[in-house]
C-alpha cells in the first residue's frame, strides 16, 4: 500500500518549483532587456543614418 505524503512535504514540493519558476523568469529579464535595447539601437541608427547625436558637436546637414 502506498504511503500518504504528509502536507508539508508536498507544501515544499511546490514552494520550490515556484522558486525555480520565479528565478527563471528573471533571469530571462536580463536577456529580454537587452534584445529591447539593442532593437532600440538598431532603430536609432536607421533613423540616425549611422550617426550619433552630441548637443554642441553634431552638425545637422540639409540637402539645398
Amino acid at each position: 500500500m502506498l504511503k500518504k505524503k504528509n502536507k508539508a512535504q508536498v507544501f515544499a514540493g511546490y514552494a520550490f518549483l515556484i522558486v525555480l519558476a520565479v528565478a527563471a523568469l528573471v533571469a530571462m529579464r536580463v536577456f529580454m532587456v537587452r534584445v529591447v535595447q539593442e532593437k532600440f539601437r538598431q532603430s536609432a541608427d536607421v533613423f540616425g543614418q549611422g550617426e550619433q547625436y552630441e548637443r554642441g558637436i553634431t552638425e545637422i546637414l540639409v540637402n539645398r
